[in-house]
């Protein structure tokens, strides 16, 4: 069998997971890794030699584009480099899966997806909690009306990414920030609930003394369902924070039932529950989904990017490139609102 190629663009602590997964992915090695960065590939073949010993370390992106032997590009390095580390490899004729966020911007995304298409590429946003089971799942209830309409979804999601002054996630010219590099999680998730962007936008923020946003709360509405006396809204509420840990449980509510998917930005299970609560709480959960957890679920976004290519395609239906820029341009909104610009967008 011909093994499908990945290479990785900027070896970091997402690529190594990235990796990690493809060990359990059948028909997937890993063709090298590049970086910036002097001594950082060879660090980092170094360290999955025993799975994938033909790995090769390149000394610079354009020598791994310049490469036919490369099936596909992970790019893994800055959120400010998303951009053009992917239409440069798209140019060279070269499928990417890009790390989210996707881009700084909606008008950074348009650029890449409109690269791709000029090159006859693909193209597909790394949200890799798209395409575990069970939040494949928790969206085929939704979509097979197991709990009616959706009223509400509300999530929290939030973990300690400010430590230090020096890293990543608090640095303005890195692209830091909670909204960046978790509230897209949330927020994409509800577009898959929703299948559209909100109508409307409410936030509170909390900005770190670097500039970027430390937590905030979002509120959106995205319509309305007819009652005989009055309008139900759509509504979700989510609160994300990178400065203190939160449940990272996402709560769908429906009019004839709810779903609630634990730590659902890498989710091993969902749990479905039928008709409405009692005193404000559910019985027992009708159903539960769990299936077999192998390895640490990035395989399977790697899984649809093989099956894509393979097959000739483009973009993936699970994550859809309209979709992508359509929740950038969402982020870009909440941004202006909180008046938080990247050195890069000036």
């Amino acid at each position: 069998m011909k093994m499908f190629r990945f290479a990785v663009a900027g070896p970091g602590h997402i690529a190594r997971q990235f990796v990690t997964g493809l060990t359990a992915l059948p028909g997937a090695e890993l063709a090298g890794a590049a970086s910036n960065t002097p001594g950082r590939a060879e660090q980092f073949i170094h360290e999955f030699s025993q799975f994938y010993p033909r790995a090769a370390a390149y000394d610079s992106y354009e020598a791994l584009a310049a490469d036919p032997s490369v099936d596909a590009v992970y790019v893994s390095n800055l959120n400010t480099q998303h951009a053009d580390t992917a239409v440069l490899f798209l140019r060279h004729g070269k499928p990417v899966i890009c790390e989210k966020p996707f881009a700084l911007n909606a008008g950074q995304a348009k650029r890449m997806i409109e690269c791709a298409k000029e090159n006859n590429t693909f193209l597909m946003e790394a949200m890799w909690t798209r395409f575990q089971p069970a939040n494949r799942k928790a969206a085929e209830w939704v979509r097979l009306g197991r709990i009616g309409d959706v009223i509400s979804v509300s999530a929290e999601f939030g973990m300690e990414l400010m430590t230090s002054a020096d890293r990543r996630t608090v640095a303005l010219e890195k692209g830091g920030g909670a909204l960046l590099d978790l509230g897209i999680y949330p927020i994409s998730y509800l577009s898959m609930i929703f299948g559209r962007q909100p109508s409307e936008i409410k936030t509170l923020v909390s900005k770190a003394i670097t500039g970027v946003d430390a937590s905030f709360e979002a509120l959106f509405r995205y319509g309305e369902m007819e009652k005989p006396l009055s309008r139900m809204m759509q509504t979700a509420h989510i609160t994300v924070a990178m400065d203190r840990p939160l449940s990272q449980t996402m709560t769908i509510t429906g009019t004839t039932g709810m779903i609630r998917i634990p730590r659902f930005w890498c989710a091993d299970s969902a749990a479905l529950y039928a008709g409405s609560p009692a005193d404000g709480e559910f019985d027992a959960p009708a159903e539960v989904f769990r299936p077999a957890w192998i390895e640490n679920g990035y395989q399977y976004e790697a899984a649809e990017v093989m099956e894509r290519v393979t097959a000739g395609e483009k973009e993936s239906s699970i994550m859809p490139l309209s979709e992508t820029l359509s929740i950038m341009k969402t982020m870009d909104a909440i941004r202006k609102d909180w008046g938080l610009v990247y050195p890069q967008e000036r």
